[in-house]
């Protein structure tokens, strides 16, 4: 008997809409709502086009979120994760600023929440305000007071360094702006090191 021909499979989704697919509704509107907050800001973000972007509708994210305050706050809630494991981490290290171990993971962090840290940065005096000073800020300070060791000045120096670095990388190739050439991570931790290095 002759073997039929058997009906031609659908076609195959690209690779990246079979990744997406994969995704959690929620994964895929957190990560449109931070390219969205940091093209247009808190206030300026549009729910309906966070929603449509990750391809749901506006009821769907109302669903899973409740509000864009509550958007807000779980589309930052894993870079806010990272940087408390970050400072956790460096609590027992009894090391110098100047020792790259320390600054690498600061600025691999940056690199790697980039979207996050710009509104952390940029969107203070939004209705995101409120939520940034109390859940980044403490953060902050046990950062500067892990890398202090006690030393006001060096303190200062470290203030200075990681709000230099974090301001220039939070502003770098943001969605909607021009982009431009940025430093290169080695760069940006040489940077770091070098301002934030005791001084006798």
């Amino acid at each position: 008997m002759t073997e039929q021909p058997q009906p031609n499979p659908e076609p195959t989704q690209p690779e990246h809409r079979r990744s997406a697919s994969r995704q959690h509704p929620t994964d895929l509107l957190k990560q449109a709502a931070l390219v969205e907050f940091a093209a247009h800001g808190y206030e300026g973000a549009s729910l309906q086009e966070i929603a449509s972007k990750a391809g749901y509708t506006k009821a769907n994210l109302l669903y899973h979120f409740g509000s864009k305050q509550g958007l807000f706050e779980q589309a930052v809630l894993e870079a806010l994760g990272a940087f408390e494991e970050l400072v956790d981490s460096l609590q027992d290290l009894d090391i110098g600023t100047e020792d790259r171990r320390l600054v690498g993971p600061f600025v691999d962090f940056l690199l790697q929440h980039r979207l996050a840290v710009h509104m952390f940065v940029n969107h203070r005096s939004t209705g995101a305000g409120e939520f940034i000073a109390t859940r980044v800020d403490p953060i902050i300070e046990r950062l500067v007071a892990a890398l202090s060791e006690d030393d006001p000045d060096r303190a200062l120096r470290i203030a200075i360094g990681l709000a230099g670095v974090t301001y220039c990388l939070a502003n770098e190739n943001i969605p909607g702006e021009a982009r431009t050439q940025e430093p290169t991570r080695d760069e940006l931790v040489d940077a770091l090191t070098f301002i934030s290095a005791t001084r006798r």
